[in-house]
């Protein structure tokens, strides 16, 4: 069984800040994903057939190459003294 802590750990790490209440709701749905994830791992699968691709990779799509008509600085939303500007990475 999970314990309330590794929630909390959980909801920690996640950035949550989870009530009582929810870290009780969510041990027992944790659980019951853990029982079912259980159940599929004791199916046996020798006697199913690998599911085979019918088609190659390249023929699933036609990649069309277009090259780009015009100037990128144009279109881009932020610019400064020539180049695109990016978010700020702390």
């Amino acid at each position: 069984m999970i314990s309330n802590d590794e929630i909390k750990h959980l909801g920690w790490l996640s950035r949550l800040e989870l009530t009582d209440e929810e870290i009780v709701r969510y041990a027992l749905q944790i659980e019951e994903v853990i029982k079912y994830l259980n159940k599929l791992d004791s199916i046996s699968l020798s006697e199913v057939e690998p599911v085979r691709l019918k088609k190659k990779i390249s023929e699933l799509r036609k990649d069309d190459v277009k090259p780009f008509e015009g100037d990128v600085l144009e279109v881009a939303k932020n610019r400064k003294n020539g180049y695109v500007k990016g978010p700020r990475m702390v």
